[in-house]
């Protein structure tokens, strides 16, 4: 008794010693997150400070060198990281940089825990620093300085620069966000920024060569962070002189005076040779000399080169009596339509051709203007015979007056921009008067055209709906373009025309003719995943230079949106259609296999069925000649009353008569299988075309099922005869009253006892179209039981 009792207390010592060990187990969370996470983060901006305190470690336990219960340190050597000795203080070690040029752009690192005064193993706690961006960089322009060459005719509007741009190295966002400006300055006046956000400068202000060859100017480039950080560069321009002015003789007027004996020779001009330059210096183009043609011009003759004028004939005193006006021409070579004219008066000594009538040298004059000439510049001179002097000039058309004025000497002036699209042509009469007498000259100007417009919409934004409407679902099918909208554009140029075209992502699915109909493209719809559309529509016209401008234009896709889901879930039913039609014909094959994997074991077991049920897989013991010399008929057959007779009928007929009481009844499982397989048969060809790939190997099934069955037939036969042989309830050979075994040909023998009503009789009927020898023995018989019309009845 006492010893039970003491391993009674041995067990609750044992078991309390254990409990006491699992409960400090479970207490002792040392190592562990606060919160049970699995790892460590934090947030960390790029500008922090080295040596800064990320963030502290939420690890239970102590890390004190002296009073704690756990060690703290980290896996990786040289990292970028370093936790405070004692503490759970994480700081940083080295600079961080998010671009990851100065520094890392993150950090990860494993920090090891290990528990003081325990065998367990080392905790690993990865931690995770991610670093955050602040706008720590400027603005960068991208190869600056800019030098730029402008013609000193380049119209106001023009883009002078494209692509000046600047990279900011921060991260996606405000921080490298780039706005751009020009700095208030000397010539900041010139020049400006199409768009704060795009790197395109226009000229602000017309040049002029003539008062300023260059200038400088000074850009910046500013991000949108706070405070922003910016750069700024330099663009330089320089201004190269146009052919924009004509030729100018160094005199208004020249004088000379003609030989008194009239002899040819070279004339002395006054007040000095007569000399004429470009007015554009940066060009200084050659000049050529001619005299216009007049009715005293052919005794004189003009050097080309250098204006020297010389007498070609002799003339006699009364030729000129009264002198002669030359109208000398000075023409640029390299284009005609600059020069310029001045008089040369020409008298014989002692004449007094002051007194003469005034008169203009030419009655008609024609020339060419453009029409961005300057107001103020002189364009044409109007010689006449008394060339110096100061002579009143007016021009009576009202509407011209106001372009042109003419001077005391005889210089046309223009006084009001020209314009070519509202007049093409100036003609108008300048009358000069010396107080005596009068002239006319009749004056034809023809203004040239220059590309001074630049195309414009009539809106600033376009926007398009497209119509949902059965038609026009009914039209993507075809290969039409669908008419969504009109652009209008126009050109204050007379004689510009205006090219549209379309820019933009999905500009493909669109065309524009020339009238700006918008059309769509239903057939390349199938690639557009967008229901809203944004395009360009650029307006180009055909000026020199080119000028164009653009317009946004926003199509909405409402209807052909619709159109074109429906077609995609008309597609997809169609594909579920299919789909679900291949997964009921897989489920039914399924139920058909199982199903007659089913019957054929219910037809197996049904050959055991009965009063007496025989489970048994042991082949028969009775050797072929002992079951021929029990196939017969036992004594007893005579119908006593017994019901102890058994026949067996094999082959032709073959009777086997066996004591025993009650009967089992066995039917071939061969019919039903192949009942069941010829439904299986017609069941599947009700499935389709798709059943046949499946036919092949249902019918190797059936094989395999029919050769199974056999076999089951076969070892149920032996099984009873080899019970009936073992329990001695087969008749001798001697107790036979007839041979029941006989040969017939194509027909069915069936052997029967007779006997009292309570008795019975078992057959065994096999019917086969070749006849069995006599001699054969039972195993024969059960090994040709392949026809549907074997039957098997055995009574006890």
């Amino acid at each position: 008794m006492w010893i039970n009792h003491h391993w009674i207390w041995i067990w609750i010592f044992a078991f309390g010693s254990l409990n006491n060990a699992a409960f400090g187990a479970i207490l002792d969370s040392r190592c562990y997150l606060e919160g049970g996470g699995s790892a460590e983060s934090f947030l960390a901006t790029e500008d922090l400070a080295v040596g800064s305190i990320i963030g502290k470690l939420r690890i239970n336990g102590d890390p004190n060198s002296e009073t704690g219960d756990i060690n703290l340190s980290l896996r990786e050597k040289n990292a970028p990281v370093e936790i405070h000795a004692g503490t759970k203080e994480l700081a940083l070690a080295v600079e961080l940089d998010k671009e990851g040029v100065r520094g890392p752009s993150s950090i990860y690192v494993n920090v090891i825990c290990v528990r003081r005064h325990s065998t367990d193993p080392s905790f690993v706690i990865p931690v995770n620093v991610r670093v955050t961006d602040v706008n720590d960089n400027a603005p960068q322009w991208i190869g600056t300085p800019y030098t730029l060459t402008l013609s000193e005719v380049t119209v106001p509007g023009t883009r002078i620069l494209q692509g000046a741009r600047a990279e900011d190295a921060d991260q996606p966002g405000p921080f490298s966000t780039v706005e751009y400006q020009v700095l208030p300055g000397p010539y900041s006046e010139y020049v400006q920024f199409l768009n704060p956000l795009e790197g395109t400068l226009v000229l602000k202000k017309a040049l002029d060569y003539e008062q300023l060859q260059n200038f400088t100017v000074k850009l910046r480039a500013q991000d949108q962070g706070t405070p922003p950080r910016h750069s700024d560069t330099l663009l330089r321009v320089v201004i190269t002189d146009a052919d924009d002015q004509n030729p100018k003789f160094q005199r208004e007027s020249y004088s000379a005076e003609i030989p008194v004996d009239g002899r040819p020779g070279e004339l002395r001009m006054r007040p000095e040779p007569l000399k004429a330059v470009d007015q554009d210096e940066g060009i200084c183009a050659p000049i050529q000399y001619t005299i216009v043609q007049s009715q005293d011009a052919k005794y004189f003759r003009i050097h080309p080169h250098n204006g020297a004028i010389s007498l070609l004939t002799p003339i006699g005193y009364a030729d000129v009596a009264n002198g002669a006006t030359l109208v000398v021409k000075a023409t640029q070579i390299d284009n005609p339509d600059r020069y310029a004219l001045t008089t040369v008066q020409l008298t014989r000594p002692g004449s007094h051709s002051d007194l003469s009538t005034l008169a203009f040298v030419q009655k008609r004059f024609v020339m060419r203007i453009r029409e961005d000439t300057a107001v103020g510049n002189r364009i044409l001179a109007l010689p006449t015979n008394k060339p110096g002097k100061h002579l009143k000039y007016t021009i009576p058309d009202p509407v011209n007056s106001q372009f042109f004025t003419v001077g005391s000497l005889g210089e046309l002036v223009l006084a009001k921009p020209l314009d070519y699209e509202k007049m093409t042509k100036h003609e108008f009469q300048v009358q000069a008067t010396d107080g005596m007498t009068n002239s006319t000259a009749e004056l034809t100007l023809d203004v040239i055209d220059v590309n001074d417009w630049e195309p414009r919409f009539r809106e600033t934004h376009y926007e398009f709906m497209v119509p949902k409407s059965q038609s026009l679902q009914s039209r993507v099918d075809s290969f039409e373009g669908v008419l969504i909208g009109k652009v209008e554009a126009a050109d204050g140029d007379r004689n510009d025309k205006l090219e549209l075209s379309l820019r933009g992502q999905h500009a493909g699915l669109f065309e524009i003719d020339a009238t700006g109909n918008i059309y769509m493209r239903p057939e390349q719809l199938q690639s557009l995943n967008e229901s809203t559309v944004h395009l360009i529509a650029i307006a180009t016209d055909t000026g020199v230079p080119p000028r164009s401008t653009s317009v946004p234009v926003s199509v909405t896709m409402e209807g052909l949106t619709l159109a074109q889901s429906g077609w995609n879930s008309n597609m997809l039913g169609m594909f579920g259609m299919i789909m679900g039609l291949f997964l009921m014909i897989i489920v039914a094959l399924s139920c058909y296999i199982v199903r007659s994997r089913k019957q054929g074991k219910s037809a197996a077991s049904g050959l055991g069925l009965g009063r007496n049920r025989v489970h048994s897989q042991a082949h028969s013991s009775v050797s072929s000649a002992n079951l021929v010399t029990h196939e017969k008929l036992a004594g007893n057959g005579n119908g006593n009353g017994n019901g102890n007779g058994a026949s067996v009928t094999s082959g032709g007929v073959s009777v086997l008569h066996m004591k025993h009481g009650g009967n089992i009844t066995m039917a071939n499982p061969m019919n039903n299988g192949l009942h069941h397989v010829a439904s299986g048969a017609s069941s599947s060809m009700a499935l389709g075309s798709s059943v046949a790939l499946l036919e092949r190997e249902r019918e190797r099934d059936r094989d395999r099922e029919r050769d199974r069955q056999r076999e089951s037939y076969a070892a149920t036969v032996r099984s009873i005869v080899s019970r009936a042989s073992a329990n001695g309830q087969l008749f001798e050979e001697d107790e036979i009253e007839h041979d029941s075994l006989q040969t017939e040909n194509n027909n069915r023998k069936v052997a029967t006892g007779t006997g009292a009503a309570g008795g019975g009789v078992t057959t065994i009927t096999t019917t086969s179209t070749n006849s069995a020898n006599a001699g054969s023995n039972l195993l024969s018989a059960t090994d040709a039981m392949g026809s549907s019309e074997n039957n098997l009845t055995v009574y006890f």
